[in-house]
């Protein structure tokens, strides 16, 4: 007898038997299970409900936390501390996904009022500042300098502390350091003051071999905004105008540096010709104060402060300081509110002027993927011309200061801010322009009509004229064997199409609207600054000034910053300054909650710019930026990309 197959008895591994069909068994309602379901998915929805309303809250409170967090009172005496990264300008930072507890940011304005408060605060024993790898433009280094050396009158210490100044290059850091009444450096460290450069970037050979075809036109001879995608090498319009620009801004530095050393001009640029220093040698050559370690530094602060060394000084972030009075402020709006509510009426007397910011590229509005290219934001003209209207209707306010910091952009959207200037004026009211580190181009013609314009020397304005154009890629799509072919209805129905380039009738008509920009920004800029065309034409065709040239050649009033501006627009109304005024932001600022709701619109779960991404594509952003204006289908442009790092 065999033994038995021990698979035998085993089904066949690949089949499986049709099992039969089972009959349902008919459905019985349990009310108690129907109801225990309901509870379920309703306790489901609640606890959702709850999370979300629970994370907005906490997010909320943080925000509200870091105001308030110093509401219990800073110490009696404190060295206030000045974190110089070069993270600031003149408007806070918006709310991300990245660091969506991040507290208020620091604005320009800010920091200069917080340094002015603590010139007469007898808690604030002297200045402790930190300055790090990043930098600021020169005009905000000129106001950051003035506040600086404004508190240094108060008879307080100001001191500076860095391993290294300017290891990358260039005399920015270095300048705003010389404003303190010392600069310490780590003994390892390393000055480096190697001069202004500008370095400008020509692509056209690389489009030419890929077969692009850049077709841009502009007027005049000096509005170089594209000169580097249609050009080889750069043309001696726009080198006149870099060497000239140049010259004018490192004039300003060397006088302004060789007299904080106590030195003369020539004898700073024998300095700058050797361009590295080590600590030794910086402070052989009278560079810096002290070669120290910051433990050093900060025990001889805390003798200055506390009369022994080893005793620590209580030392404050300058946040902590500008929260402490955002926190005042708040309390006092608190009142006022309380106050409306009973209808008891409460005036101060104090006149208000209206603060309004144009920062950034000038387009129609803020939609759109624009915002996400420009560094420094969107000046969108829908809510900078709403505000300057509001403005103009409130009978509370007297003036309005205008801060422009722009290379410029759309000529409707600067247009459209433009005609809102002159709506407040014909309500009786000046507009009073103060120009941070750019307003060039679109960001002149918005400031054309003003009152009075207020400029930093190192201000980068003027840049009068207008660049269009498009790029044709018929050679490339020959190269890759793609054939295009178009049905049109209308001659010109092909005009921005990037397949074929420009007809001679579309060339024809591009150049005539050229023409037509080019005239009205010109008679803008004639009739706000009192001049004739010909006139304005002399100094425009695109040529990019300092402020200091600006006001010698009538584009500008005043030498001034921001507060000078202000101080300028009180007197008008018939204060003494700024202090003797209300100072009303508009539009009012996004609350806490505000500007998570609209983050939760704009960025839905990701960022389409990934971390990876934008350091890989870090160094094209200027230029992918400016394709984005060059895909406007309006095609034209008041901007200007002058960049100079000093």
């Amino acid at each position: 007898m065999t033994a038995k197959d021990p698979w035998s008895a085993r089904k066949n591994l690949y089949s499986t038997t049709v099992p039969k069909e089972v009959e349902k068994p008919k459905r019985r309602w349990n009310v108690l299970s129907i109801l225990w379901l309901a509870v379920k998915r309703t306790c489901t929805v609640i606890g959702a409900f709850v999370l979300i309303t629970t994370a907005l809250i906490a997010w909320t409170f943080s925000s509200l936390l870091s105001e308030v967090e110093y509401d219990k009172g800073l110490p009696e005496k404190f060295v206030l501390m000045l974190n110089l990264d070069g993270n600031m300008g003149d408007l806070a930072r918006d709310v991300s996904f990245a660091d969506p507890f991040a507290g208020p940011g620091v604005t320009l304005r800010d920091w200069l009022e917080a340094l002015d408060r603590a010139k007469t605060d007898p808690r604030v024993k002297g200045i402790y500042g930190r300055m790090d790898a990043g930098g600021y433009g020169l005009a905000h280094i000129e106001e950051m300098r003035k506040a600086i050396k404004d508190f240094r009158q108060s008879g307080k210490f100001a001191y500076v502390y860095s391993s290294s100044y300017g290891e990358l290059g260039g005399l920015g850091n270095y300048y705003l350091a010389l404003a303190f009444q010392e600069v310490w450096m780590q003994p390892m460290g390393v000055i480096a003051i190697t001069g202004v450069s500008a370095e400008l970037p020509f692509f056209r050979n690389i489009f030419d071999m890929v077969g692009v075809e850049p077709q841009f036109f502009q007027r005049k001879d000096y509005k170089s905004a594209y000169e580097s995608l249609t050009h080889t090498q750069i043309t001696e319009p726009n080198r006149r105008m870099m060497e000239y620009l140049i010259k004018d801004l490192t004039d300003t530095l060397q006088v302004d540096i060789s007299a904080d050393l106590g030195i003369r001009p020539e004898s700073f640029k024998a300095l700058v010709d050797k361009g590295l220093f080590t600590a030794p040698e910086a402070l052989d050559a009278g560079l810096i104060d002290k070669a120290d370690y910051a433990d050093v530094l900060v025990k001889q602060m805390n003798k200055q402060v506390t009369g022994d060394p080893a005793v620590d000084a209580d030392y404050i972030d300058l946040n902590a300081y500008i929260n402490e009075e955002r926190n005042k402020q708040a309390t006092l709006a608190d009142e006022i509110m309380a106050a409306a509510q009973t209808q008891e009426k409460k005036d101060d007397g104090k006149p208000s002027i209206a603060l309004i910011y144009a920062v950034g590229m000038i387009l129609p509005s803020q939609d759109g993927d624009a915002p996400d290219l420009f560094d420094d934001g969107v000046a969108a003209a829908d809510q900078i011309a709403g505000a300057l209207i509001e403005a103009a209707r409130d009978e509370m306010i007297k003036a309005v200061v205008l801060r422009v910091d722009s290379p410029g952009g759309s000529p409707v959207a600067s247009e459209s801010i433009l005609r809102a200037v002159q709506m407040v004026q014909e309500q009786g009211k000046q507009v009073i322009v103060s120009m941070g580190p750019t307003a060039a181009s679109g960001g002149y013609w918005i400031s054309a009509y003003a009152n009075q314009i207020f400029v930093l020397p190192t201000t980068i304005t003027g840049s009068i004229g207008v660049v269009g154009g498009k790029f044709s890629a018929k050679e490339f799509w020959a190269k890759i064997g793609v054939n295009w072919e178009r049905i049109q209805w209308g001659q010109n129905a092909g005009m921005w199409s990037m397949n074929t380039p420009f007809s001679e009738t579309e060339a024809q008509r591009m150049n005539a609207m050229l023409d037509n920009v080019y005239n009205n920004f010109l008679q803008r800029v004639a009739s706000g600054r009192k001049m004739t065309v010909d006139e304005v034409d002399r100094i425009a065709g695109g040529r990019v000034w300092t402020g200091k040239s600006a006001v010698k050649i009538g584009l500008a009033d005043r030498i001034g910053g921001l507060e000078d501006a202000l101080d300028y627009a009180a007197l008008q109304i018939g204060a003494k300054t700024r202090k003797d005024v209300h100072v009303v932001i508009m539009p009012k600022p996004l609350t806490a909650i505000e500007k998570f709701m609209q983050l939760l619109q704009q960025e839905v779960f990701f960022r389409s710019h990934l971390k990876t991404q934008a350091e890989i594509l870090e160094t094209a952003k200027p230029y992918l930026a400016e394709m984005q204006i060059l895909s406007d289908p309006q095609s034209f442009s008041v901007y200007s990309p002058v960049e100079i790092k000093p």
